[in-house]
């Protein structure tokens, strides 16, 4: 599986389970994807990051986008961020990719360990 499917995949699939469970359930998704379809480990960070990136992102902007950045800049004004609420939707985003990729990441060392051992 390439990796372009592997990213839609893990995108579609952590978009269904974050409705049904909590937030952590991208890691498994993404370690899950790449032990079983992944080809190049090179490019296993990026399959989960972008994979699980992508929908946080979206859900983080329409949720924002619903209350007009009310929420979002008080938050970043507690945290002595920028007064603009796209900044806590990248920055929800890239904390998912970061997940993700190294869930990914995890699931691709996986694979290779039991290709050498088992």
């Amino acid at each position: 599986m390439n990796l372009v499917s592997r990213i839609a995949l893990i995108a579609v699939l952590t978009a269904v389970a974050q409705w049904f469970g909590p937030w952590w359930f991208c890691i498994p998704i993404a370690l899950i994807i790449e032990a079983f379809f992944g080809k190049n480990k090179e490019f296993a960070f990026f399959s989960g990051f972008y994979g699980v990136c992508l929908p946080w992102l979206l859900y983080a902007l329409y949720q924002d986008q619903l209350n007009h950045s009310l929420l979002s800049i008080r938050i970043a004004a507690l945290f002595k961020l920028p007064q603009f609420g796209f900044v806590l939707v990248i920055i929800t985003g890239l904390i998912g990719g970061l997940a993700g990729g190294l869930g990914s990441l995890t699931g691709s060392w996986l694979k290779e360990w039991k290709m050498k051992y088992l």
